[in-house]
């Protein structure tokens, strides 16, 4: 936390902390690195992490409105994906076709179909849920799960892994990747997309408002935001991009604000065109993730980008009003 809190003191307190602007803060820190979060309501969050190959169990935490509850998966995969449908049904993709659902009551491992790592998962229910991965630098696969079980499907792009998965409706589906790959959906056939990006380009995240309103980031060295308008993908123009480094999440809210993460704690947020830089603020560790819901805002990441073997850590980084740092077993 920055610093101390005069909220407590009485009318000056409140005076002086209904002038100050929100600020981020470090909610949770774990032993694990922590690669997603998802909102399904005001009172609740989920994040799912792991340890990358270095040795621990992967991790799912769910937040009920007033204490973090961490489940360990039984092995040792890491869970890189989460979406929430409500409360009590998310649903998270990880290392070696990992799929577990929690169903309010326990969370439970879905049949495998690929040894592939699934990096991104999207559904409008449990009988309509895609899950995309892949083998990067070699393959990507895409799988679809309706009321009789999970299917491979053909990959609409050859020898490129496919990152994540979003979409505005059931016939209205965005996936990104790498070689500047964006495909789309239209409830009959997925079809390749134009970025105008070089193949040299990897887009990790997309997320949208509306299937006219589709943000997709990346880039390694340089930060790439793309805009879509249900048309075309373009650059997004904001003097905050300005020389970025590598962007990894995005998230929309509903008022069209964004919220896009990335290395060494890099933190954008606000309308289109006018995001505001809390890069220096702290956490700085690497972020992965990121998720907005009626202005509050969450990013999770860690050192996840060491290599296997090295001892992990994670953060819960959150800006909007105070939340619970408890983490019950």
């Amino acid at each position: 936390m920055r610093g101390f809190s005069l909220c407590g003191f009485g009318l000056l307190g409140l005076l002086l902390c209904a002038c100050q602007p929100p600020v981020w803060s470090g909610v949770v820190t774990l032993d694990r690195s922590l690669l997603s979060v998802a909102l399904p309501s005001d009172n609740a969050a989920f994040v799912v992490g792991g340890d990358l190959g270095s040795g621990g169990a992967g991790v799912f935490l769910r937040y009920d409105g007033s204490v973090w509850h961490r489940t360990s998966t039984s092995s040792t995969i890491t869970l890189w994906w989460v979406h929430a449908l409500s409360p009590t049904n998310a649903w998270a993709v990880g290392e070696n076709g990992t799929i577990v659902h929690w169903d309010g009551i326990a969370l439970l491992e879905e049949q495998k179909l690929t040894d592939r790592t699934l990096y991104g998962i999207w559904g409008t229910s449990n009988d309509d849920l895609w899950a995309v991965g892949g083998k990067p630098g070699s393959d990507g696969i895409l799988l679809h799960k309706t009321a009789v079980g999970w299917t491979v499907e053909p990959s609409p792009v050859p020898f490129v892994s496919f990152f994540k998965i979003w979409g505005a409706a059931a016939n209205d589906i965005f996936v990104c990747g790498e070689g500047g790959t964006i495909v789309h959906y239209d409830g009959t056939t997925w079809a390749p997309q134009p970025s105008g990006q070089p193949q040299s380009t990897t887009l990790f995240t997309v997320a949208g408002r509306n299937g006219s309103e589709v943000y997709a980031v990346g880039g390694l060295g340089r930060g790439v935001v793309l805009r879509y308008d249900g048309q075309s993908w373009t650059p997004l123009g904001d003097p905050a991009l300005t020389q970025i480094g590598a962007l990894t999440g995005v998230a929309v809210d509903s008022d069209g604000s964004l919220v896009i993460v990335g290395a060494s704690g890099t933190k954008l947020h606000g309308q289109p065109g006018a995001l505001v830089n809390d890069t220096f603020d702290l956490p700085r560790d690497d972020l992965h993730a990121a998720a907005i819901r009626s202005g509050e805002l969450f990013a999770v990441g860690g050192n996840y980008i060491s290599p296997a073997g090295v001892t992990r850590s994670g953060v819960i980084a959150h800006r909007g009003r105070s939340l619970s740092s408890t983490v019950a077993p």
